[in-house]
């Protein structure tokens, strides 16, 4: 950063190009010794602030005061009045612009002083952001002219879908699996981009006034991100799994669902929800309550990256530039990921409660880390386990989702111990099936051999039974559902009005679609070319057309009109999910209601199942996955087009890689027919995939009418949430009132003190209560999920989001993504180091059998962890649950 000072024609210049005309007064310009004074507190010695690496402390001061006193008010009256929904901003910074609009005698300072701050901070918000997260990763200024959709980062761009395709998918069905990690790909990105800049010719062609050239100078972080947005976007395995489930013997052994079904379901699934970001965008990527908190740490990691620090300046006494901060952490966990992970692996799941009587089953139930419910205060040395996502999501959402993950885990051990459905003859936590004499289920029991329910054999081996854990997340899930549709249709319809009326109003009227968004984010970003909605409604129609086709051209068993459920259903779920994820990094997982459906549509059979399942996933994850990718650019100030263009040729090319390498395992990786099975001499044992037919065969085969019938309460926890979301509503609308009723009822001196003691309190807590971000909290048991994975998290997000951010600002705008980044970039280089020597090199057969190894694994836990204990032994009558004749029969 260059922090000397600007003359007052380079600041008037500055003005001019980086104010938005229309939008600011032209005549006003600051005062020299304001601009300076602003450079100032960005550079050297500082307690306040610090800016992105790459950034020009001149341009960022001219780009803030772009506003008078009248017009910085207005700015700021405007903004307070638009906070009601915003859970995101700093309730301080709020105060401090509350008693700002006053004037200078209600703040407390002489006129002059006043007239800086408040036009400073007026245009921090209007030009730049109001949230300290996305002002340390983002500029307020913007240069058009920074190479970005160039050949270099196309190409690095597709070489990276092709290499990590390939990689993640062939390993994938493997156990341990081997992948490539998105954070080493960045790295290596810098190296391979700055080497083609230096290699490569300057070949090019002028097009219509503009030279388009091989190798545009030097490599920028625009043609980084933008490479990083492309391989990210699209360096996915798809919906392999489920088209293998289809495809393998071992499975549902559908031979016709040969190379031309597979690139046209998977075009389906990774296309057409492309075209639901159309109205998203509207939603979640203009509005700057959207900030999606996951998008901060990349932003971070990139620049720092491309760009170098201030070497002058001194932040809380740490000199060290952030590339080293970077580097550090990079190292320290790529040593430190051995510790817990190969030399002391009682340290990564901290059981240590057990330790005291391994065989007792309620301590090992309570606190175990494997199969318990991990309520243990220190349940981790490991931040891989909990904690690697500390910087993805504010410190308020992690907390009140962590508070609602112990209070669900209490109604759990509550209902196990009270036997709640039969839940005590089975392991308290886990995700399998159960058949009534406490085995796991065995499916291949009850089906024909055309993947069908024989009734005859049902009825002599019985319905499946879940433990208890997995049964309250699957209830969750559907009060989650309907609560999150209720509440965010009703407390964000302003925003979904805007959005639907301005599709259809800016369409006749040839409006732009920023039109409504006057942020300074939006202001620069229009001044590329936007995409039109044409563009994205292409996208959805061809998505359409190709689920059809491929539904409707091979024996799916799906009628054509259930693509119109997915559309309209997906988009429904869709809303609410992209509006909580934007806020706090947390999502609807909707897997669970694409079983649910069609095992009430199509009952006994699973197939079909299957492929709505397939099709809707993936219809939320693209829709939303590609709105995040789009605020991402939207920061970064990436062209529209480029991305939308980048985004859905990759999405090409990776749906083209997958299906090929599908046909590669199963023509040459599976000749003895033991691919996807225990006894396979690759590992390819397809854990995930193993699940997914399972889930498949327990909807679609046995039925949700029998689920309803076998666990009558499920059905009607969408009742719940739907009436949970309604009274929140209320409870939201109508508590101001009630204040104002108790306030004439009382004596003032008695109201004084009861607002004092319980109403402001109260209110400060439910000011930053978000209850769908809560409620999603009570989702994270069963299988392998208990509190042992967020407990460690919880700690180091305060730390690290709460006192850290607010103590030491500067310090933690400057540092803090840094060391995360460096502890996702260590572990994975250290995971695939592991993997690469234990499970295919010379450490093989290399066991480090020691007490710190294997204390962990000696009792009760372990066994829950395996499906092997339970609380109540099975009764005399040789089963538990239902009786034979009592079994449902609703198909």
């Amino acid at each position: 950063m260059d922090s000397g000072s600007l003359t007052h024609i380079d600041t008037a210049k500055s003005i001019g190009a980086f104010k938005d005309p229309g939008n600011v007064a032209q005549h006003w310009t600051p005062p020299e010794e304001w601009l300076q004074r602003l450079v100032d507190e960005y550079g050297g010695q500082h307690d306040g602030e610090t800016l992105p690496a790459g950034s020009d402390v001149t341009r960022v001061a001219t780009a803030i005061f772009t506003l008078n006193e009248e017009e910085s008010v207005s700015v700021m009256r405007s903004f307070l009045d638009g906070q009601g929904n915003d859970y995101t901003i700093d309730h301080k910074l709020i105060e401090q612009l509350s008693r700002l609009v006053d004037g200078n005698e209600a703040y407390g300072i002489e006129q002059g002083e006043w007239a800086y701050v408040v036009c400073k901070w007026a245009g921090i918000i209007h030009n730049w952001s109001p949230y300290a997260e996305v002002r340390a990763v983002t500029l307020p200024y913007d240069d058009m002219e920074e190479a970005c959709e160039s050949f270099r980062a196309y190409f690095l761009g597709f070489f990276w879908v092709c290499v990590v395709t390939a990689v993640n998918t062939f390993f994938s069905p493997r156990q341990p699996t081997i992948s490539i990690p998105n954070q080493v790909v960045q790295l290596l990105l810098v190296p391979m981009g700055r080497f083609m800049a230096y290699a490569l010719p300057d070949w090019g062609f002028r097009f219509r006034g503009t030279r388009y050239t091989m190798n545009a100078g030097p490599w920028t972080s625009k043609e980084q991100l933008f490479a990083t947005i492309i391989f990210s976007g699209a360096s996915t395995i798809g919906n392999f799994t489920g088209l293998m489930v289809m495809r393998l013997p071992v499975f549902f052994n559908q031979r016709w669902a040969t190379y031309g079904f597979a690139i046209m379901l998977a075009w389906a699934n990774q296309i057409y929800g492309l075209g639901m970001a159309g109205i998203l965008r509207r939603l979640t990527v203009y509005p700057i309550q959207a900030v999606w908190p996951a998008n901060l740490p990349i932003l971070a990691l990139n620049r720092t990256l491309i760009h170098s620090d201030n070497n002058c300046e001194t932040i809380n006494g740490w000199k060290i530039t952030r590339y080293v901060c970077f580097l550090i952490s990079s190292l320290v966990f790529i040593v430190y990921y051995w510790v817990p992970n190969k030399l002391f692996q009682a340290l990564r799941l901290f059981n240590w409660m057990t330790w005291i009587s391994p065989n007792n089953f309620n301590l090992a139930a309570i606190t175990g880390s494997y199969g318990g419910m991990g309520f243990n205060p220190w349940s981790s040395w490991d931040p891989n386990v909990s904690g690697v996502n500390v910087m993805n999501s504010p410190f308020f959402a992690q907390l009140q989702q962590y508070v609602m993950r112990v209070a669900a885990g209490l109604v759990i051990i509550i209902m196990y111990y009270k036997n709640a459905m039969w839940s005590a003859y089975m392991p308290i936590n886990s995700n399998a099936a159960f058949d009534n004499t406490m085995k796991p289920y065995n499916v291949s029991k009850v089906l024909t051999a055309e993947n069908e329910v024989d009734i005859n054999k049902y009825k002599s081996y019985g319905p499946p039974y879940y433990a208890i854990s997995n049964l309250f997340v699957t209830g969750a899930n559907f009060v989650y559902y309907a609560f999150s549709i209720v509440y965010i249709f009703i407390k964000y319809r302003g925003a979904l009005k805007k959005a639907f009326v301005g599709i259809v109003v800016n369409t006749i009227n040839r409006r732009s679609v920023y039109t409504g968004f006057e942020d300074g984010h939006t202001r620069m970003i229009r001044r590329y070319k936007e995409v039109p909605e044409w563009w994205y409604g292409v996208v959805f129609v061809f998505g359409f057309i190709v689920s059809m086709v491929a539904v409707k051209a091979w024996p799916t068993q799906v009628p054509w009109y259930s693509i119109l459920a997915v559309t309209g259903i997906g988009a429904l779920l869709t809303i609410p999910w992209v509006i909580v994820e934007s806020i706090a990094n947390t999502g609807i997982s909707v897997n669970v209601i694409w079983q649910l459906l069609p095992g009430i549509w199509w009952p006994g059979r699973p197939l079909p199942q299957l492929v709505i399942l397939m099709l809707g996933a993936a219809f939320e994850q693209m829709a939303g996955g590609f709105t995040a990718d789009l605020k991402y650019a939207h920061y970064a100030k990436l062209p529209p087009r480029a991305v939308f263009r980048g985004h859905v040729a990759a999405c090409v090319v990776n749906c083209i890689i997958y299906c090929a390498i599908l046909e590669v395992m199963v023509v040459y990786f599976n000749q003895d027919n033991t691919l996807c099975q225990w006894n396979n001499k690759e590992y390819m044992v397809c854990n995930y995939a193993n699940s997914v037919y399972s889930s498949t065969i327990f909807f679609g085969a046995f039925g949700t009418n029998n689920m309803f019938k076998l666990y009558p309460v499920l059905p009607w926890c969408f009742l719940m949430g739907a009436l949970l979301g309604l009274l929140w509503v209320l409870g939201e609308n109508g508590l101001p009132r009630a204040r104002l009723y108790i306030q004439t009822r009382m004596e003032s001196k008695t109201f004084a003190s009861f607002d004092r003691v319980v109403w402001q309190p109260a209110a400060s807590i439910f000011r930053c209560l978000h209850p769908a971000i809560a409620l999603s909290g009570a989702l994270q048991w069963a299988g392998n999920q208990n509190l042992t994975y967020a407990t460690l998290g919880i700690y180091l997000a305060w730390f690290f989001q709460y006192y850290l951010k607010r103590r030491y600002t500067a310090w933690w705008g400057k540092y803090a993504y840094l060391i995360f980044a460096g502890l996702g970039v260590g572990v994975a280089i250290s995971g695939l180091i592991v993997t690469l020597i234990f499970s295919f090199g010379a450490g093989k057969d290399v066991n480090m059998d020691w007490w710190g190894n294997g204390i962990s694994q000696r009792g009760a836990d372990w066994q829950l962890y395996n499906n092997n204990a339970s609380l109540l032994p099975l009764p005399a009558t040789g089963y538990f649950g239902l009786a034979p004749n009592d079994y449902p029969l609703q198909w």
